[in-house]
Protein backbone atom coordinates (compact mmCIF):
# COMPACT_ATOMS: atom_id res chain seq x y z
CA UNK A 1 0.00 0.00 0.00
CA UNK A 2 2.89 2.37 0.77
CA UNK A 3 4.22 1.77 -2.76
CA UNK A 4 1.09 3.23 -4.34
CA UNK A 5 1.25 6.17 -1.96
CA UNK A 6 4.78 6.96 -3.18
CA UNK A 7 3.66 6.74 -6.80
CA UNK A 8 0.80 9.11 -6.02
CA UNK A 9 3.19 11.61 -4.38
CA UNK A 10 5.55 11.34 -7.35
CA UNK A 11 2.69 12.00 -9.75
CA UNK A 12 1.66 15.04 -7.70
CA UNK A 13 5.21 16.44 -7.91
CA UNK A 14 5.25 15.84 -11.67
CA UNK A 15 1.86 17.36 -12.46
CA UNK A 16 2.39 20.28 -10.10
CA UNK A 17 5.49 21.25 -12.08
CA UNK A 18 3.50 21.07 -15.32
CA UNK A 19 1.17 23.77 -14.02
CA UNK A 20 4.17 26.06 -13.58
CA UNK A 21 3.99 26.73 -17.34
CA UNK A 22 1.19 29.19 -16.59
CA UNK A 23 3.46 31.25 -14.37
CA UNK A 24 5.59 33.24 -16.83
CA UNK A 25 8.00 34.55 -14.20
CA UNK A 26 9.20 31.01 -13.51
CA UNK A 27 12.59 31.03 -15.26
CA UNK A 28 13.57 27.41 -14.55
CA UNK A 29 10.43 25.71 -15.84
CA UNK A 30 12.18 22.99 -17.83
CA UNK A 31 14.54 22.18 -14.97
CA UNK A 32 11.55 21.88 -12.62
CA UNK A 33 9.79 19.52 -15.03
CA UNK A 34 12.95 17.42 -15.39
CA UNK A 35 13.39 17.12 -11.62
CA UNK A 36 9.70 16.28 -11.15
CA UNK A 37 9.90 13.60 -13.84
CA UNK A 38 13.07 12.26 -12.23
CA UNK A 39 11.37 12.06 -8.82
CA UNK A 40 8.30 10.45 -10.37
CA UNK A 41 10.43 7.76 -12.04
CA UNK A 42 12.24 7.17 -8.76
CA UNK A 43 8.88 6.68 -7.01
CA UNK A 44 7.80 4.19 -9.69
CA UNK A 45 11.04 2.28 -9.08
CA UNK A 46 10.24 2.06 -5.37
CA UNK A 47 12.27 5.01 -4.17
CA UNK A 48 11.37 8.03 -2.10
CA UNK A 49 9.15 10.33 -4.23
CA UNK A 50 11.04 13.38 -2.98
CA UNK A 51 14.44 12.00 -4.07
CA UNK A 52 15.97 12.07 -7.53
CA UNK A 53 17.43 8.98 -9.16
CA UNK A 54 20.83 10.70 -9.17
CA UNK A 55 20.78 11.16 -5.40
CA UNK A 56 19.67 7.56 -4.92
CA UNK A 57 22.45 6.37 -7.25
CA UNK A 58 25.05 8.40 -5.34
CA UNK A 59 24.00 6.75 -2.07
CA UNK A 60 24.17 3.31 -3.71
CA UNK A 61 27.61 4.13 -5.16
CA UNK A 62 28.85 5.24 -1.74
CA UNK A 63 27.68 1.90 -0.35
CA UNK A 64 29.67 0.11 -3.08
CA UNK A 65 26.70 -1.11 -5.09
CA UNK A 66 27.54 -1.78 -8.71
CA UNK A 67 24.40 -0.25 -10.24
CA UNK A 68 25.09 3.05 -8.46
CA UNK A 69 28.70 3.14 -9.67
CA UNK A 70 27.69 2.46 -13.28
CA UNK A 71 24.81 4.95 -13.32
CA UNK A 72 26.92 7.70 -11.74
CA UNK A 73 29.66 7.18 -14.37
CA UNK A 74 27.09 7.39 -17.17
CA UNK A 75 25.48 10.53 -15.71
CA UNK A 76 28.92 12.14 -15.33
CA UNK A 77 29.43 11.70 -19.06
CA UNK A 78 25.92 12.59 -20.25
CA UNK A 79 24.74 15.33 -17.87
CA UNK A 80 27.67 16.87 -15.99
CA UNK A 81 30.89 15.84 -14.31
CA UNK A 82 30.26 14.50 -10.78
CA UNK A 83 26.49 14.85 -11.29
CA UNK A 84 25.59 12.24 -8.65
CA UNK A 85 27.86 13.82 -6.04
CA UNK A 86 26.38 17.26 -6.73
CA UNK A 87 22.81 15.95 -6.51
CA UNK A 88 23.31 13.88 -3.36
CA UNK A 89 20.75 14.87 -0.72
CA UNK A 90 21.20 13.12 2.61
CA UNK A 91 17.91 14.54 3.94
CA UNK A 92 15.67 12.50 1.62
CA UNK A 93 15.34 8.83 0.86
CA UNK A 94 13.81 7.51 4.08
CA UNK A 95 10.44 6.83 2.41
CA UNK A 96 11.79 4.26 -0.04
CA UNK A 97 9.70 1.17 -0.59
CA UNK A 98 12.52 -0.88 -2.09
CA UNK A 99 15.75 -0.42 -0.16
CA UNK A 100 18.94 -0.25 -2.23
Amino acid sequence: MKYFSNIKLGAIHFFASLFDIYVPRHANYFLSVAVALDQFCNAILGGDPAETISSRAAKARNEGKQWGCILCKVLSIIIQKNHCTKSLDANVGSNSIIPD
